[in-house]
């Protein structure tokens, strides 16, 4: 693409350009950044790609006066050596001279050297006296791997096309925000593959979960609290059709009453008091196309409960203080540690959004209902903590039994301060009973140990394990498959029965 800077007549008022050189060059790299928004401006007004194709590239001065957008340059002693028409109409200097002025003379907080010494464009606002916003965005001209200046290109936050703009930059930044597509690096997004038991309870949870996952059904997982419910909706995401689109988590408890219609439907500009200009939109705008996780749904209002089956039912959102609907496209996972059905029959849970919610079911055992798992539990939380403090920590057996004895009110969210507190405190590489500081049952003087059912099992398991390994001369394919285990099954048992030499 070719352009010639040469003097245009018929405009509707004189713009002289008393330019060096050098400035020319200038003038010739914004006319290659005017001439494609200048074709879209011209084939809206024309409505003629012909036309526009063989609008001539000749004009490039015109170009930069007929643009309708603020357009100012400045070479590189931060003098104005070009200001279109919009310009002087936005900044408020029409009429004015304003060649060979210094930019901070009619640009608010012009961030020249910034832009210059970076070599990166800025972007920043600011407020005109009539109290309208201006969005400025100054970029540097560069000519022959030198900065030889600056354009400025000025927006209002008046402008239709600029209200559009910044409240899909408001729905990503919310979306980046809330997208655990930015924990990954961390470790913090699960899926199903680490997410291990040898439960056969909790295998048959995570088997019907698979399955749910890959359609849009709603679904309502159910467990105490620790056990989990956060982590299982997570890998339903990330196993779902829907894993490249946001997943929005919404705590129902942790929100008050009267700011949770906003939170999750989003308001206008002006529905209340403090209320964003330009409005904001609800999480289930911005889990559009993805998953939205309403965690402690039996602590949601009554009220709210109407709206959010009146979404379910229509899958179309209403903001607060708007009168027009969105059509949206979420899927709805809920958990709760509290008994819905009971809130049911006590009216304090709406039964029509019961069903709506319980199309799948997911009950999560706790802890105390699944004590095998605490060995793989812990080797997992375990090489977590040693990679974060820089440790090789180990349980002692007797520290194993201890957490094996103990009832875990706290689930696996207990499990994990414990050890947490536990690798915190010790002195050397081994964890001990004393540091875990839990109160694990302990035999008292005079009086005869009951031994658990849990404990004897392990204790029978164990001894299992032991005759199938000496029947078969310690070859554990053969004695996994006499037991009715996999191979990786019977060494997890036997690590944590301490039957696995080093």
């Amino acid at each position: 693409m070719e352009a010639t800077i040469s003097p245009v007549s018929g405009l509707e008022e004189p713009y002289p350009f008393f330019l060096p050189e050098k400035n020319n060059r200038l003038l010739i790299d914004l006319t290659f950044q005017a001439v494609l928004a200048t074709r879209s401006y011209r084939q809206a007004t024309f409505g003629s790609v012909r036309e526009v194709e063989e609008f001539p590239l000749s004009i490039g001065e015109a170009i930069f006066h007929i643009i309708p957008l603020g357009l100012v340059i400045a070479d590189n002693q931060g003098r104005v050596v070009g200001i279109n028409k919009a310009g002087t109409q936005i900044l408020g200097v029409t009429g004015q001279r304003v060649q060979s002025r210094l930019l901070e003379e009619i640009i608010p907080l012009a961030k020249y050297s910034e832009i210059i010494q970076s070599g990166k464009p800025q972007v920043w606002e600011f407020q005109q006296t009539n109290g309208s916003t201006i969005i400025v965005i100054g970029t540097p001209l560069w000519f022959q791997s030198k900065i030889e200046g600056v354009l400025y290109q000025f927006f209002s936050d008046e402008s239709e096309v600029v209200r559009l703009l910044l409240e899909q930059l408001k729905k990503a930044e919310a979306r980046a925000s809330h997208n655990p597509e930015n924990l990954k690096s961390s470790g913090f997004l699960f899926n199903f593959h680490q997410i291990r038991t040898v439960n056969h309870y909790f295998r048959n949870v995570l088997n019907l979960s698979r399955k749910a996952a890959r359609s849009h059904a709603t679904i309502l997982i159910l467990g105490e609290s620790g056990t989990g419910k956060g982590i299982l909706a997570q890998a339903i995401h990330e196993e779902s059709p829907r894993r490249n689109a946001p997943l929005i988590k919404v705590n129902c408890a942790a929100i008050p009453p009267e700011l949770l219609e906003s939170e999750l439907f989003g308001y206008e500009e002006g529905a209340f008091t403090g209320a964003k200009k330009g409005g904001k939109p609800g999480k289930f705008e911005l889990a559009h196309g993805g998953t939205i996780f309403l965690d402690e749904i039996g602590d949601m209002p009554l009220n709210m409960q109407a709206k959010l089956l009146t979404v379910l039912q229509d899958k179309e959102i209403e903001r607060l203080g708007s009168t027009q609907t969105r059509k949206i496209d979420v899927r709805v996972i809920a958990a709760t540690n509290k008994d819905l059905e009971k809130m049911v029959q006590e009216g304090r849970f709406r039964e029509d959004l019961f069903y709506r919610l319980n199309v799948i079911k997911l009950v999560l055992p706790p802890l105390k209902e699944r004590l095998e798992d605490i060995p793989l539990l812990t080797e997992g939380i375990l090489q977590r903590l040693n990679k974060e403090y820089g440790k090789k920590l180990r349980l002692t057996p007797a520290a194993m039994e201890c957490l094996l004895s103990y009832s875990w009110p706290g689930n696996v969210r207990e499990l994990e301060n414990v050890l947490e507190r536990a690798a915190i405190l010790a002195e050397t590489q081994e964890i001990h009973p004393h540091h875990l500081e839990i109160d694990y049952p302990r035999k008292k003087k005079g009086i005869k140990e009951i031994s658990t059912l849990y404990k004897v099992r392990i204790e029978a398991e164990k001894e299992a394990i032991i005759q199938a390994l000496e029947a078969f001369g310690g070859e554990k394919t053969r004695a996994a498959k006499a037991l009715g285990l996999s191979r990786q099954a019977l060494y997890t048992k036997m690590t944590s029965y301490g039957l696995l030499k080093h």
